[in-house]
């Protein structure tokens, strides 16, 4: 097992930063330098020059800039630091947070398609400090784990091998993302009470926070020093301890069992013209603005981890601890499944023996006065959370978009049933629209994957290996 104090950061990259005429300029300076030439008509070299030959102090008109940029509210300096990182180990549980910035770039270590070894679980330093609760936690992830190895060695795949995992797993991630992507998680680490805000995540804040100073340190301190209520553009945290309004909806709508859509639109009357657009692209990005749909989704954390990577689709989360509550009143109804356990009783008995050994020992930590935040990491990933999400014209219609690439016969099981049951329900409010969505083999006209499946068939009868290749190449 390995700790918060093991969670490392390791930098890869950053910028913007060059060499003007022998002059080093870091961050601070040239992206200070660049503001300067949104008053002024030269090129940074121009403006270099003159606040040498004017004898200024770099590092005063940078801090200046900075301060004065911040102060208005403007966000285009602190989205023009870039940084590259490298976050392992690291759980599960902390890339729930770290993959939600809508405004970064995410590459993570796969479960679908890697098996997790025995010691690969993170242990909170306060379980870890109290013995009877250590050998508890220990216990459970082992026996968790065999249960885990066992559903594999049945013949169950990886990607849903893993629903049963608890979020305490070990992953890794690659950022990229703007020093703006970064400061709510700063932010949360330095303010967040610990009782909801996982310790592992204020660490991740914290070296997030000397890196960006090491690098930018000007511009860092002048961000955070502004801090209104409205503090960041909202992502997704489920590290909360309610979310009024998510439990009003999940009431509103009775716990619904599969994806509704709430609210849909076309703005305008252009319902006529949607067709058409999509097949001129002088006009056809018009659209995006002008359609939308808005769901109530219940799905596994599992699924939830891969959807919220889907960044073109705004998304709120309820609290991951209501979800719990939920879950150890009713099991049955908030424990997502994957069908290759379904179809077999001794799959079946395994994995609910694995997820309710992680709710009983969770149950047990909070009795004995374990922070949330720490007994949550013995969530399993099949917990079932709702979402409501937003989804735009591209979401709707576009061969990147959510439904064309979650459609996909490639597609994670759960991903695609959320899919085509969004794409059925839009079909109730507008029949035109949801003729026009589908699978991005549909848009594209040929199937962009290695090997093709027989969903294609439907929009291409004659599609075959022959055309296939053909396409390909």
């Amino acid at each position: 097992m390995f700790k918060v104090d093991d969670v490392g950061l390791r930098l890869i990259c950053y910028g913007p930063r060059t060499s003007l005429g022998g002059f080093e300029l870091s961050p601070d300076i040239l992206i200070a330098l660049e503001g300067v030439g949104t008053f002024k008509g030269v090129t940074v070299e121009e403006r270099l020059s003159e606040l040498q030959s004017k004898d200024r102090d770099l590092k005063d008109v940078a801090s200046n800039m900075h301060r004065e940029s911040t102060r208005r509210g403007h966000a285009s300096l602190t989205t023009s630091l870039i940084l590259q990182f490298e976050i392992n180990p690291c759980s599960r549980a902390a890339t729930l947070l770290l993959a939600a910035q809508p405004f970064g770039s995410y590459l993570q270590e796969s479960q679908r398609r890697r098996r997790i070894k025995m010691d690969e679980f993170i242990i909170p330093s306060n379980i870890d400090r109290v013995e009877k609760l250590s050998v508890k936690y220990r216990e459970t992830l082992n026996y968790v784990w065999r249960c885990y190895d066992n559903l594999i060695g049945r013949g169950v795949p990886f990607e849903d091998a893993r629903y049963l995992l608890p979020l305490s797993s070990r992953t890794s991630i690659f950022i990229t993302g703007s020093l703006e992507s970064f400061i709510w998680l700063i932010y949360s680490s330095e303010n967040r009470d610990e009782e909801y805000f996982p310790v592992e995540l204020k660490k991740i804040g914290a070296l997030i926070k000397e890196l960006a100073m090491n690098i930018s340190p000007l511009l860092t301190s002048a961000r955070l020093s502004f801090k209104p209520l409205h503090y960041v553009y909202p992502y997704p945290d489920p590290y909360k301890p309610e979310d009024r309004i998510l439990e009003e909806l999940i009431k509103q709508y009775n716990e619904p069992d599969q994806p509704i859509v709430i609210d849909f639109k076309v703005s305008g009357e252009i319902q006529d013209l949607v067709e058409g657009a999509l097949k001129n692209s002088e006009y056809m990005n018009s659209l995006n603005s002008l359609i939308h749909a808005v769901t109530l989704e219940p799905l596994s954390l599992a699924a939830y981890h891969q959807s919220i990577r889907h960044r073109t689709v705004p998304t709120s989360v309820e609290s991951i601890y209501k979800s719990l509550e939920r879950a150890l009143s009713n099991p049955e109804k908030n424990i997502v499944t994957p069908p290759t356990i379904k179809t077999s009783e001794e799959r079946l008995n395994i994995f609910n023996d694995a997820v309710s050994k992680l709710l009983e020992t969770y149950s047990l930590l909070l009795n004995e006065d374990v922070a949330p935040s720490e007994a949550m990491y013995l969530c399993p990933q099949a917990l079932r959370i709702y979402v409501a999400r937003v989804y735009n014209a591209f979401n709707l219609l576009w061969p990147q978009g959510y439904i064309g690439t979650r459609t996909c016969s490639y597609a994670q099981w759960e991903e695609r049933m959320i899919a085509y049951s969004i794409w059925r329900s839009i079909e109730k409010y507008s029949p035109k629209i949801s003729r026009l969505m589908g699978e991005k083999c549909k848009h594209l006209g040929y199937c962009p994957e290695k090997a093709w499946c027989p969903i294609i068939k439907k929009y291409i009868p004659e599609y075959d290996d022959e055309l296939h290749r053909k396409m390909m190449e």
